[in-house]
């Protein structure tokens, strides 16, 4: 395929993300954009010089849309998802790729039995730091791995939740400050330390009226190579620090903070190491949303994230980010409010 054409379902906050994106990635071309909010989708169309719809249904029609990213709400995705597969477009989705696994699987499935690629959206690995953190564990110069952790604390206003009514509900947002904003440090935890076998935890609704969902959370997790480790991720915290990510071994440790480097530390240094703490140390890919999503967020790592998923599709490969990694961060932030909720002991 020389050209892969996308629609963007929903035209809200991140749906610019992927419209820039898809204006610099060779090979992809923005054909199309749908939202029920028929002044947001005129305008954006507008903006960006493609056709407007107020059905997603309709754009599904169009034989020059070949896939779609899905930037509607997370508890919308499944059914919107598989109406896409049917229509035979690849699908790419925003984290979380749903809001529970069940629903998920659906996903996962209908892109199967269709045979079109399916994508998730997780910026951070697409950044040179964190792939650098994950390179030096393949080579093995952490040792034996034995702690991970992730640290999400941020602030969110009232205002922001009081925003859309979808925000800080179960069956819209599917959680709080783990699943709609700490999904993406806890997918790097896993990308680095491995699956989760257990894990324990409290949450709780803190500083924040009127939602459903817990604006604190704090974990223990085991996982199943032996290596422990913590989460913690709240929305409640004035007025925000960056988001944090440490791994530690028997010979190695790495501390990112927002994807930058903060300390890089092996027990056998190479030549290399030197220029990582400074090159990456300033790395300002992905930004930070400590204190407001769209604060200092550029779209370099959707661009990449979406390049790559672009790729797949005209190379006929899986995408680096495909459903079945989209559906392991959603497991884990699932057993942290299953445990929570039963203040039990959750096996994975």
């Amino acid at each position: 395929m020389k050209e892969v054409g996308f629609g963007i379902i929903g035209c809200g906050n991140i749906a610019p993300m992927h419209a820039r994106s898809l204006k610099e990635i060779d090979g992809a071309r923005l054909i199309a954009v749908s939202d029920v909010v028929v002044p947001n989708v005129e305008k954006f169309a507008a903006e960006y010089g493609v056709v407007a719809y107020t059905d997603y249904a309709e754009m599904l029609k169009r034989d020059d849309v070949h896939a779609v990213s899905l930037c509607i709400p997370s508890g919308m995705r499944c059914e919107v998802a598989e109406a896409c597969a049917r229509a035979g477009k690849h699908v790419l989705s925003e984290k979380p790729l749903e809001v529970t696994t069940e629903r998920i699987d659906r996903i996962i499935a209908a892109c199967e039995v269709a045979g079109v690629k399916l994508g998730c959206i997780f910026q951070s690995r697409f950044a040179d730091a964190p792939r650098a953190v994950h390179e030096a564990i393949e080579q093995g110069r952490f040792g034996k791995l034995i702690l991970g952790d992730a640290y999400i604390k941020w602030y969110r206003s009232q205002a922001y939740y009081d925003s859309g009514k979808w925000r800080g509900t179960w069956k819209l947002d599917g959680g709080g400050a783990l699943m709609n904003q700490g999904i993406h440090q806890i997918d790097l935890l896993l990308w680095y330390m491995g699956p989760a076998k257990r894990v324990t935890a409290k949450t709780a609704l803190a500083g924040h009226t009127g939602i459903e969902v817990e604006d604190i959370a704090t974990a223990l997790v085991e996982f199943e190579s032996g290596a422990m480790g913590v989460i913690e991720g709240s929305t409640a915290i004035w007025q925000g620090h960056p988001a944090r990510v440490e791994v530690h071994g028997t010979e190695g440790s790495v501390v990112l903070e927002d994807g930058q480097v903060k300390s890089w530390q092996f027990k056998d240094e190479t030549p290399a190491d030197a220029d990582i703490r400074k090159r990456l140390g300033a790395d300002k890919t992905l930004g930070s949303g400590s204190a407001d999503p769209m604060a200092g967020l550029g779209h370099g790592g959707h661009k990449r994230n979406i390049e790559d998923f672009v790729g797949s599709i005209r190379e006929g490969r899986a995408p680096f980010v495909e459903g079945r990694d989209g559906r392991k961060a959603v497991q884990l932030i699932e057993a942290i409010y299953r445990s929570a909720k039963t203040n039990q002991l959750v096996e994975l």
